[in-house]
């Protein structure tokens, strides 16, 4: 069975906050990195390819215990979950130096035909590269998040050179920071996120306009929901939704 893999990596200045906790960005980034370092150490894939494919993530739902600080250091795991039909599952643990455990989550993925963008079903050969014997019985629900009733907040952006990545698309925690930055100041230096949920609805490509609509929702716990749906420059057609959970710091 290959279906573990792990990675330690250090907080560097450049990942972490005015308070040097490590940034949510970061925290994103180390996820993916981990998944693509693992599919290239067993073969299936070279530098991300399958076969001319690319696994592109659909959901994360992410629990975070604690933020690791500057120059801790950090081990990043992602264990398979195992597939349906045409998703992909895994699940997230980062520990910190002490092996205790300060996020947790699962993520969902699709692998897509890079040049067709039409999704593909993954081969025999790469489910026995994982150790994947037979599919699971049912899918992780996609989505199941909180409607927004009204926009609170909004804001209009376009997009730069610097936010597309290798697949030619927005880079999935630009969407993240998108959506932090329609929330007022006070919540973002008073409250931190202590759950991720993050649906990728559609592509967006270089200089598309998009718009950010944002909800906040105070709960009886005097915890924060934030709910952020991205859509087209007409309005209508949803490109990621989002939905945060804030404890008071």
């Amino acid at each position: 069975m290959n279906n573990k893999f792990s990675k330690n990596y250090t907080i560097n200045i450049y990942d972490v906050d005015s308070n040097y906790k490590c940034k949510y960005s970061s925290i994103m980034n180390y996820l993916w990195d981990v998944v693509v370092s693992q599919s290239d150490s067993l073969g299936e894939t070279d530098h991300g390819f399958v076969n001319n494919c690319i696994w592109v993530l659909l959901k994360y739902d992410l629990d975070i215990i604690e933020y690791p600080k500057f120059r801790d250091t950090i081990t990043v795991e992602t264990d398979i979950v195992g597939i349906k039909r045409l998703y992909g599952y895994r699940s997230f643990t980062i520990r910190d130096s002490k092996n205790n455990i300060i996020l947790s989550g699962i993520s969902t993925a699709i692998l897509i035909d890079f040049d067709k963008r039409r999704p593909v079903k993954m081969s025999p050969e790469q489910c026995k590269v994982y150790g994947i014997e037979k599919e699971l019985e049912e899918n992780i629900p996609l989505d199941d998040f909180l409607k927004l009733e009204e926009a609170k907040y909004s804001k209009d952006y376009t997009i730069r050179y610097s936010d597309i990545d290798s697949n030619k698309h927005v880079n999935n925690v630009k969407y993240i920071e998108m959506a932090l930055d329609t929330l007022p100041r006070d919540i973002l230096n008073e409250y931190e996120i202590i759950n991720i949920k993050v649906l990728f609805k559609q592509e967006a490509m270089d200089e598309s306009s998009l718009h950010i609509n944002s909800d906040v929702i105070c709960n009886n716990d005097n915890s924060l929901t934030t709910i952020h749906t991205i859509l087209d420059d007409n309005h209508d057609k949803p490109i990621t939704k989002l939905e945060f959970k804030w404890e008071k710091q």
